[in-house]
């Protein structure tokens, strides 16, 4: 394969995130925090960061803005040494992607019990602020004051005066419309038969590579791997993560996971040579990964 052909894809990777309005700069340098920072410390180099995001378009102004946005909403606290600043997670933010990485980097579906949770509001006052919280956690609604959330085996949330919690169960049929009526599976369908339209070229052609990534530029490799873990975390932090029996027939899902993790298993190293020519945090060369990246896209 021609590596021409692959700066090409990388391209149309690019132009289509520049497509979106408003391009939201702040959420690609989450995502580069995320896959590539995260599991080697957690701080980096503005000028990284800048040279990074200019790899994909963005200019040191406008990533500067989005710095500045990341660091007053608690993602991410500043050091500065002279002239350099250099950036890592906050606990917040720590948190944060520790609670999202597994699901960003799950491979096949969840292999639920067939169990619910379901979530019962109380009136009053703040039930409007509770409902939001719920379906930030997963939970779906199916009445104003009902929501439910597959039991994939976490534990059962204390019940308040607030929010009374409950394991509940259903047939197979019956969990089908609860999940039709709780989430939007349409649009999110949608979005996976998109991922996978816009990444499906680039996995034939690095499938015909056989092997023989050593050609592939660092940058190019470190970039579309970014690219990717950005389109797939948009789409699988809205996955409720329903098991197989609640689930559309021909759930896209399944195919855009299997499609990224092979990918990524396919240009990982090579970004990470990138990383260790380039990064730098304050005390100088990023340290070795963390463990917990070697489980990426391994089978559940």
């Amino acid at each position: 394969m021609d590596v021409s052909t692959l700066e090409i894809e990388t391209k149309k990777l690019i132009d289509r995130f520049h497509a979106q309005k408003p391009i939201r700069s702040w959420s690609m340098i989450i995502s580069i925090f995320g896959d590539c920072v995260a599991p080697r410390g957690g701080e980096l180099w503005m000028g990284n960061i800048t040279e990074i995001m200019q790899m994909i378009g963005v200019s040191s102004g406008v990533v500067r803005t989005a710095m500045s946005r990341l660091a007053s909403d608690g993602w991410l606290e500043r050091t500065r040494i002279g002239r350099n600043s250099f950036y890592r997670l906050t606990n917040m933010g720590r948190e944060a992607f520790d609670q999202a990485t597994p699901r960003i980097y799950a491979r096949g579906l969840t292999k639920g019990n067939g169990s619910w949770i379901t979530a019962i509001l109380s009136d009053g006052a703040g039930r409007a602020e509770r409902r939001e919280r719920l379906m930030d956690q997963g939970f779906g609604a199916i009445a104003p004051n009902v929501l439910i959330k597959p039991d994939n085996g976490q534990a059962l949330p204390k019940s308040s005066e607030q929010i009374i919690y409950m394991c509940s169960s259903a047939p197979d049929d019956k969990a089908a419309r609860l999940a039709k009526q709780a989430w939007n599976l349409t649009s999110l369908q949608q979005g996976y038969v998109e991922f996978i339209e816009n990444y499906r070229g680039l996995g034939e052609l690095l499938s015909e590579m056989d092997g023989n990534y050593s050609a592939i530029p660092t940058e190019v490799a470190l970039v579309v791997r970014i690219m990717l873990i950005h389109d797939l975390r948009r789409l699988v932090l809205r996955d409720p993560e329903l098991p197989q029996q609640a689930l559309p027939d021909n759930w896209a899902g399944s195919v855009a996971r299997e499609l990224a993790a092979n990918i990524y298993s396919k240009l990982k190293d090579r970004g990470e040579i990138w990383l260790d020519s380039n990064a730098r945090n304050v005390e100088g060369n990023l340290p070795p990964l963390a463990p917990a990246f070697f489980e990426r896209f391994q089978p559940l």
